[in-house]
């Protein structure tokens, strides 16, 4: 075919050969200058796929890979998923700005277009942008106030007794045990009957439904080729994805969730509610007790409205998976921390006694009291940090220090190459408590550790988790010494495919019962 209205007759074949090339360099090739024109150096991306080929080499939860970023471009430097481009930044400065002094301009997570609006988990705290963010935050604020977590003692505790006993059932055969199995279930439980009023008893059947979905809710794929073209063409892919209810978490376990907490919920409308968190929630719109609150969460303190039965369903199925996986595994990597280092816990173990001295639980006022404690968890989660990077997005234009920031730009914290970058933090492959006495928190900047995010949109269940994991080891440690064994690997290989910190051969350790004379 030739196009005979050109003044001389050429084939479309041709024009077509001379179009594709400018047309790929204006998709392909032209947004791939965004960082360069802003003054940001990087590695160098490929054409469509951008950095993504070695973020899939690197793995996800690499501590080598940001901590290189990091000495190799600087704390501000610049990668691309696909044709967008991001900003990693650890400058200390910048990040104030980002998660606090200009926070109204980084309020949201992700750019728009790239989440996917897909029940439950469009309606989940960490998905929610703006106005609708802000509603559900302070309507939620609320159930994790310091007098709520008091009313949840006695169930925290009765669940680490199970978890003790589990322990010594493994001392009493001379086994090991994987660590982060127990600790895993004993969350699952506290979880579960703090949260929900359900007596769920995964610590003594491994192969409880809850424990075999919440399994799978962290089944993440980051190979999935459906992630990836989602990563290149988010603007062909969303739409479709939505079509389809096309979900990156597990359906299986989406469901069995959904379903347990509608039931749940229809439970309480009959009039049998509980003082737990799911009823907490439901009522939080008409909650006034905003005791303990931190003064940063009060800035979100604005108007409440009720939530929706989404709203509450998929909300709590957040506290279930987010709280289940970041608590068990800091306190799986505590215990291996102090059974590698005997000296630190034998000086928590002298903390424990003095405080438990005339208490029969572990209570709210006990784990606020052990501060050595507290140092060591603490340590725990700057080595294996629950998350490897915090995300957030210019809402607006923001200038940072010599950096123009332009609106909807990806923003990515590296955390763990902030908790490893020696200038910050020397000898960072130690396991040194002392780094958190209040003396060296004061010499340090705040933002030097970011296990929980910083700022008002930072880790709503913190304390709830710092609670329950401080409880379950005071109970493990009152009992027995935690040792290693010859099945315990020195170091831990960690997974760098894996969102979370994941040892390669789980952490096995094994228990002592202590002398008479040091209970």
């Amino acid at each position: 075919m030739e196009l005979g209205f050109l003044p001389v007759s050429i084939p479309l074949t041709w024009v077509l050969l001379a179009v594709l090339p400018v047309l790929f360099y204006l998709y392909a090739i032209r947004p791939l200058q965004a960082l360069k024109k802003m003054g940001v150096s990087g590695p160098k991306p490929l054409p469509l796929i951008g950095n993504l080929h070695q973020t899939m080499k690197a793995g996800f939860y690499s501590i080598e890979a940001q901590r290189d970023g990091i000495t190799t471009y600087g704390t501000v430097y610049g990668k691309f998923s696909g044709r967008t481009p991001h900003l990693m930044i650890s400058d200390p400065e910048m990040l104030r700005e980002i998660f606090v002094k200009q926070f109204h301009k980084f309020a949201n997570r992700a750019p728009e277009g790239m989440s996917l609006d897909v029940k439950p988990q469009s309606r989940m705290l960490t998905s929610l942008v703006d106005e609708d963010w802000k509603n559900v935050r302070s309507t939620i604020t609320p159930a994790f106030s310091g007098g709520k977590l008091k009313l949840m003692t006695e169930a925290m505790n009765s669940c680490a007794d199970l978890l003790v006993g589990n322990i010594g059932n493994f001392r009493e055969k001379g086994e090991s045990f994987d660590t982060k199995e127990l600790t895993g279930a004993f969350t699952t439980d506290v979880i579960a009957r703090t949260g929900y009023g359900l007596d769920v008893d995964s610590q003594r059947n491994p192969e409880d439904p809850f424990v075999v979905n919440l399994k799978k809710a962290f089944s993440f794929n980051f190979k999935n080729p459906v992630l990836w073209l989602f990563c290149m063409f988010p603007s062909l892919m969303k739409p479709i994805l939505e079509k389809f209810n096309y979900s990156f978490m597990d359906k299986d376990a989406t469901d069995f969730f959904y379903n347990i907490l509608e039931q749940v919920m229809e439970m309480r409308q009959n009039g049998q509610g509980r003082v737990d968190f799911m009823q907490l929630m439901m009522d939080a719109h008409k909650d006034d007790d905003v005791d303990n609150i931190d003064a940063k969460e009060t800035k979100v303190q604005e108007t409440k409205k009720p939530l929706t039965k989404d709203d509450v369903v998929a909300n709590a199925f957040l506290l279930f998976i987010a709280g289940y996986e970041t608590t068990a595994t800091t306190m799986a990597f505590t215990l291996y921390n102090l059974a590698l280092h005997q000296e630190a816990q034998d000086r928590v173990r002298e903390e424990i006694n003095q405080v438990m001295e005339d208490r029969d639980l572990v209570d709210y006022e006990a784990v606020h009291n052990m501060p050595y404690l507290d140092m060591c968890v603490n340590e725990t989660l700057r080595m294996y940090s629950p998350v490897a990077s915090i995300g957030r997005v210019a809402g607006e234009e923001a200038k940072l220090k010599w950096l123009t920031i332009p609106k909807n730009m990806m923003i990515i914290v590296p955390v763990l190459g902030i908790h490893y970058d020696p200038e910050r933090w020397p000898e960072p492959d130690k396991f040194i408590p002392e780094r958190f006495t209040k003396e060296e928190k004061e010499k340090r900047d705040p933002f030097d550790w970011l296990p929980f995010g910083a700022g008002p949109r930072n880790c709503l269940g913190m304390r709830l988790a710092m609670m329950e994991l401080k409880v379950g080891l005071t109970r493990v440690l009152m009992k027995y010494r935690i040792v290693t064994g010859p099945d315990t690997d020195i170091p831990l290989k960690i997974m760098k495919s894996k969102q979370f910190p994941t040892p390669e051969n789980g952490i096995r350790l094994r228990a002592e019962l202590l002398q008479p004379e040091s209970d």
